[in-house]
């Protein structure tokens, strides 16, 4: 069976410990020399199935888990690895590793990539495009559309729907999960929020595809973002009552506004 590594899981590499990296190999190795069926089958690093089709399997203690999908294409079966949680003490640094750093990969620094910038792009800052100017188009209001207000659509409210509460549900809480924590898991990787000088202020917890839960880099609850449609998301403080938006700047980037249309900071 052939292995295939994902850009994620290239990225997050280098925070793996050499240790880590040699069971790594030993596990791509018996990969490679066994056939699918038997290989997710195996006693061998304690695999198991999370969803239809992604599988985790365990190193050890120190080393973490990585994640995995396997599947049959033209030239035969594969293995992709998609994702490492390299677990560790608890870090006490302020700033943790991110996949996309803007301090140090300039396409996502708004100092210096135009097309990121909402001063010098039009298209993505609110004050002069009204399309994604929430006091312009009431489609992306949540005082105006209801849908997308968790104080008036309790799908979307946490204190009534346990589903995205994190204090319900430990897969969304980092100080119970810890492969969402990168205070523990050092390969988490983002995305942060980050504010206009480029400091890490929190960090992203995805639960599905309308919701997106913020944290505190102490694993502290700070909000929600709600999906308003493709190119817009919705802050909501712990209290539920509108704080800001953010506007998607390309794949990676969505740059945060205030109330009154000011620019914050970036996600990514």
């Amino acid at each position: 069976m052939k292995v295939l590594v994902s850009p994620d899981f290239s990225q997050k590499l280098a925070t793996l410990s050499k240790d880590a990296i040699g069971k790594l190999s030993n596990f791509i190795s018996e990969a490679e020399n066994t056939d699918m069926t038997t290989f997710v089958s195996s006693d061998n690093y304690n695999i198991a199935i999370l969803d239809e089709d992604i599988y985790s399997a365990k190193l050890d203690t120190d080393a973490g888990r990585i994640f995995f999908t396997v599947g049959t294409d033209s030239e035969g079966d594969f293995l992709l690895l998609l994702d490492v949680a390299s677990i560790s003490q608890p870090a006490k640094a302020a700033t943790f590793f991110a996949s996309n750093n803007p301090r140090t990969n300039s396409a996502f620094n708004p100092k210096l990539n135009s097309a990121i910038n909402p001063n010098l792009n039009s298209a993505i800052n609110p004050r002069l495009n009204s399309a994604i100017n929430p006091k312009l188009n009431s489609a992306i209001s949540p005082r105006l559309n209801p849908a997308i207000n968790p104080k008036l659509n309790s799908a979307l409210n946490y204190k009534l729907n346990s589903a995205i509460n994190p204090k319900l549900n430990s897969a969304i809480n980092p100080r119970l999960n810890s492969s969402l924590n990168p205070r523990i898991n050092k390969s988490y990787g983002g995305p942060y929020l980050y504010d206009t000088g480029l400091k890490q202020l929190a960090y992203l917890v995805r639960v599905n595809d309308k919701i997106d839960i913020l944290f505190e880099a102490g694993g502290d609850f700070r909000g929600l973002l709600v999906s308003a449609r493709d190119n817009i998301k919705i802050e909501f403080d712990i209290e539920n009552s509108w704080t800001g938006f953010y506007v998607k700047a390309n794949e990676k980037v969505w740059l945060r506004f205030s109330l009154n249309n000011e620019w914050q900071g970036l996600l990514v």
